[in-house]
Order: C-alpha cells, then sequence, then structure tokens
C-alpha cells in the first residue's frame, strides 16, 4: 500500500467513524436540550381544558389554574321544570394549584428517574389531564337531601295494621324518587368537565300491594291479636303489644319497610347506654371530680334481631300469648374513671372563645344555658374527634328543650332547641383559639345577628342532626378538658379549654366579604286566624354575603396545618303574617 493509499484509507475509515458516531452525539446533544429545557416546565404534548399547557413553568401553570377555577360559581340541577342551584362555595369546591402542579410536572417525567431513558419518546405522547378538584363530600351530600326533600315525594304503601281492635289493610299513597347516588357523580363529572348543568330523572313510585299479599297479610296478624312480646334485660323490661307486632309483618312485603329498624331503635333507647366518663373541673391548677364514671351497656342486636323473628313466627303458628326475649349484652369500661383524675397532663388554658346573644327570647336563652351544660367537664382523649352532635345528645322537648327560633327548609320557625347554635359557635371559636384541627363545619345559611354581636361574618357554625355537625380534633399529646361559663347578666356564653401547651401559633386572618347582596322585598302573607289589620313579622331581613377567612397554625417553626374557611349567606326575606279574619 503507497501513501496515497493508505491516507485515502484513513480518510475514508475516519469518514465512517464520524457517520458512524455523529447520530450518537446528535441524539445526546438533543437529550441534553430537552431534558434542561423541560426540567423545571410542564412536558411536551400536555393538555389541560382542551388547550396544550406544555413548557409552562410553576408560576404561568399556578396563574393558568387560577384564571379556570373561578368559571364555576353555581352548579344548576334541572329537575323536570324546575331547577335548583348550588353555590361552589356551600360545598367548598376548589382546585389547589400547588397540589396540581406537582401532579401535571411529574407526566412525562420518567425519564429523570432513568439516566439511559429517552426524553424525547414523550414527544409524541399526548395526555389529557383531568382537574383535580376537592369538595367537601358531606356538604354536597347534604345539598343532595335538599333536592331530594324539595322536589321528590315520599311514598306511602300500603300496609297491614291493627286499628280499633280490627285487622285493616291501611292504603297507600303513590310517591316518586330520584337517584342520590347517579346525581351525586353527575355533579362531580360537571365540576370536572367545567360544564356545571346537570339534569335530573324523577321517578314515580307505585305503592299497592297484590291481592294474594293482601290475603296472606292479614290472614298472619289475626293470628297476632291479643299476643304480645317481653324483652328483658336482668330487671328491666320493654312489651311489644299487639299494635306494633302486627307492623312487623310489613317488613317482609313493604319496600322500605323500617318496622323492624324502629323497634331496634326502641330498645336499644330503653336498654343500651353510652359510658359515662368522669366529669371533671379545673380548680387552683387541678382537676377534681364532680360526676362519677358509669359502665356503658350494649346490646346484641343481632341475637335480638333473630330472636325477635322466631318468637314473632312462634306466636303467629302457636297458642301462646306471650313470648319472652332475654337480651345478650356486654357491659364497656368508661374511657376515663374516677383513678385517673390527676394525670392527665392538664395545667393550663390552651385555648377560650366566646359570643354573646343580646336580645334572645327567655326559651332561647333557657336552650343555650342547656346545651352548654352537656359540654361542661367533657374530655377530649389524645388523637380523638370531637362531635357536637353526639356529645350533645337528644334536642327534643323530652330532654327539656323549648321552642325558639331555629332555621329549617329555608326558613325561621319556631322548634325545640333553637339557640343550640349559639353553643356550637362559642365552642368553634375556641377550638380556632386552640389551634386544633375542626373537621368539620358549616356557616349558617343567613347572617345571624347574635353571631356578629362583636364579631365579623364568618365566625359562625351550625349544626343541625344528623346532617351537619361541628368536629374537633384533639391532635395534642394530652386530655383537653372544656368548661363552660353561662353568664345571663352580661348574655355571654364562654368555652375555655384546658391542656398542656406544645407551643403551636394560631393566626387567624380578618374575614374576607365579598359579593354583598341585598335581601328581597319584604313579604306578606295573608292569614285569616289573624283579625284583619293585625301584622305579625315571622322572619327578618339580611344581607347575603360571601365570607372566608384564613386559619393557620404553626408549631416549632414549621406550619403544622391551614384552612380556609368558607361561608356562604343567602340573602334573606323579611316575612309577615297580614291578619285577613274578622
Amino acid at each position: 500500500m503507497n501513501m496515497n493509499d493508505e491516507n485515502n484509507y484513513k480518510l475514508n475509515f475516519n469518514f465512517l467513524l464520524l457517520l458512524f458516531i455523529f447520530p450518537f452525539l446528535l441524539l445526546i446533544f438533543s437529550e441534553v436540550s430537552l431534558r434542561a429545557l423541560y426540567k423545571n416546565k410542564i412536558s411536551p404534548n400536555v393538555y389541560l381544558y382542551r388547550q396544550d399547557i406544555s413548557g409552562l413553568s410553576k408560576k404561568d401553570f399556578i396563574s393558568f389554574i387560577n384564571s379556570r377555577k373561578s368559571i364555576v360559581d353555581v352548579i344548576t340541577v334541572y329537575i323536570g321544570n324546575d331547577t335548583y342551584k348550588i353555590d361552589a362555595d356551600t360545598i367548598d369546591f376548589h382546585i389547589d394549584p400547588e397540589e396540581y402542579w406537582n401532579f401535571a410536572y411529574a407526566i412525562n417525567k420518567d425519564y429523570f428517574k432513568k439516566p439511559l431513558s429517552l426524553s424525547m419518546l414523550s414527544l409524541n405522547k399526548k395526555t389529557d389531564l383531568l382537574p383535580i378538584i376537592d369538595i367537601d363530600a358531606d356538604a354536597l351530600n347534604s345539598e343532595i337531601e335538599k333536592i331530594s326533600i324539595v322536589f321528590t315525594t315520599p311514598p306511602l304503601f300500603e300496609r297491614v295494621a291493627l286499628v280499633d281492635g280490627q285487622i285493616k289493610i291501611v292504603s297507600g299513597k303513590n310517591g316518586s324518587g330520584l337517584d342520590a347516588e347517579r346525581l351525586r357523580q353527575d355533579i362531580v363529572a360537571s365540576l370536572y368537565s367545567q360544564k356545571p348543568e346537570v339534569r335530573v330523572k324523577v321517578f314515580p313510585i307505585e305503592t299497592g300491594l297484590p291481592e294474594d299479599e293482601k290475603a296472606s297479610l292479614i290472614q298472619r296478624a289475626e293470628k297476632l291479636v291479643g299476643k304480645n312480646i317481653v324483652i328483658t334485660l336482668e330487671k328491666d323490661e320493654y312489651i311489644v303489644p299487639d299494635t306494633e307486632l302486627v307492623g312487623l309483618l310489613n317488613n317482609g312485603v313493604v319496600k322500605n319497610d323500617t318496622s323492624f329498624d324502629l323497634l331496634t331503635k326502641q330498645v336499644s333507647g330503653v336498654f343500651e347506654k353510652d359510658p359515662k366518663d368522669s366529669v371533671f373541673i379545673f380548680e387552683g391548677g387541678r382537676v377534681s371530680e364532680f360526676v362519677p364514671s358509669e359502665e356503658g351497656v350494649q346490646v346484641d342486636m343481632n341475637d335480638f334481631n333473630k330472636a325477635l323473628i322466631t318468637s314473632l313466627e312462634e306466636l303467629i303458628d302457636g297458642e301462646a300469648s306471650s313470648k319472652t326475649i332475654g337480651l345478650n349484652y356486654t357491659t364497656m369500661p368508661p374511657k376515663i374513671s374516677t383513678g385517673d383524675i390527676n394525670n392527665l397532663g392538664i395545667n393550663e388554658r390552651v385555648g377560650s372563645g366566646y359570643s354573646t346573644f343580646k336580645g334572645s327570647i327567655p326559651s332561647r336563652i333557657h336552650n343555650i344555658r342547656l346545651a352548654a351544660s352537656k359540654f361542661n367537664g367533657v374530655l377530649i382523649s389524645p388523637g380523638e374527634t370531637l362531635s357536637f352532635n353526639k356529645t350533645l345528645g337528644d334536642v327534643s322537648k323530652v330532654t327539656g328543650y323549648q321552642p325558639a327560633y331555629i332555621i329549617k327548609d329555608g326558613q325561621t320557625i319556631l322548634g325545640d332547641g333553637g339557640g343550640v347554635c349559639q353553643v356550637s359557635t362559642t365552642l368553634f371559636r375556641a377550638a380556632l383559639d386552640a389551634g386544633l384541627p375542626i373537621t368539620e363545619r358549616r356557616s349558617h345559611s343567613y347572617r345571624v345577628g347574635y353571631y356578629e354581636q362583636g364579631f365579623p361574618p364568618g365566625l359562625d357554625a351550625t349544626v343541625f342532626d344528623p346532617s351537619t355537625d361541628l368536629k374537633i380534633k384533639n391532635d395534642t399529646e394530652h386530655y383537653l378538658l372544656i368548661q363552660t361559663m353561662f353568664n345571663e347578666k352580661e348574655n355571654k356564653l364562654t368555652f375555655d379549654l384546658y391542656g398542656s401547651g406544645d407551643g403551636r401559633i394560631v393566626t387567624l386572618s380578618d374575614p374576607v366579604i365579598t359579593s354583598s347582596s341585598p335581601p328581597p322585598e319584604d313579604l306578606y302573607i295573608d292569614d285569616p286566624t289573624l283579625k284583619a289589620g293585625v301584622v305579625k313579622q315571622i322572619d327578618y331581613k339580611a344581607w347575603g354575603a360571601k365570607a372566608h377567612f384564613n386559619y393557620k397554625v404553626e408549631k416549632n417553626g414549621g406550619v403544622l396545618f391551614e384552612k380556609i374557611f368558607y361561608s356562604n349567606y343567602q340573602p334573606w326575606q323579611a316575612k309577615f303574617l297580614r291578619g285577613t279574619g274578622e
């Protein structure tokens, strides 16, 4: 090989080598460039709301989300020719931009975890993102329950009954219903699609019974006349008379019959009781007992239901006039007993809240005093969530409450327990001051003057068992003791929380009030029971508004948790009864 041939060979070799290496160099250069270009940005070919969001930085992405999340203010539900509007704030609908960024940024970013993977493989991989929305599930269920109450008719099924000693078939009444679960899913889907309109189909419910089932019911019921079942637990007993026994027969043939459930609740109310913790008071730096603890009683309801069915059939098939069911039960010890008094880590006041109720009618003041007494001395153990409704218990004439004004079904009416929300509002404020997690809270339907005596709108909490509750979690390492002080002379209720301080710092922003709206014109309703010329006011006007405030709790230099509380107050109409009688 001469010199020229050798040079040509080397030239050709170098050219081939370069031709072979060049694609790899280009690939490496492209890969490095793409990784650098999208390091802090959304990957290529990512779409949201049908818009290409590829290459958006965190700042631009959050601005994009903030521009979109306010589109849905109201969800309109169409029920036939009627409509029902759900305010987005009522169900706490919002999108968390920070959480959403973390999700969106991770799309097609697997190559950051795998050094040898290629980012360019994601260039043609289209991804459509769904919004990550947050809603208050309990609040949404409450709205659906309202829709069902307003726009459907509960059916009354035909049933057998013992009336004045005679077995009869009581006529039913057809009703209508809706698919609540489907409605919930459709509402959530409408929020995802940013098209807040939902249509609901109401279906008829037939209530008649076939003739053969009527005949069978009458035949079985006649064999129960004059008979009873006696339920016993030690020395206590409860007698189920023949009228109730006949009603139990409907459970087998009538849809949604609750006879067995009602009897079970009655038995539970008679024989079961929750364990009672010792009740304490904080005095002179120490905890002392003023109500001793008691064991609870829990009945084996499955065993009772089986025995009830067996006894019922034996009465129908046999000659005996009575059957006895002895209840199986277990005892439950209290969580806090007498011996625990001074070992609870309670040594200082950690939070306090108050409200005033100037102008309340006497029955409302009575109810506030009674409801507040249910919380005095209550202990919340570490990690426990206090339910206001469960702690309060039954609110009715039976438990000593008097009629006072309450908000129900869109109007202010007299009802047992009016004033209880003064107590829940005061506890809410004390929990805020103590820096405790508030896991469930809803504002009132409209602005109530009692809760704005010395306070801005938005610092109230309504309760209505079983749909609306106030729940507070003790996330400290020690017990919390609730003490209530009722001062009728000053029209003031105070809740103090005692425990062991852990250095948490609470910051409450001033409430921001938006979308103020005036009340509707006064409504006058003709009432023939009042004399002509007499006018009686039954509801009072209030301005509508939306309010929110930020609740931040810090500990050891870091944020323990942070939450925004929203309130949506409807404009409220003054209503008057206008006499037309003689």
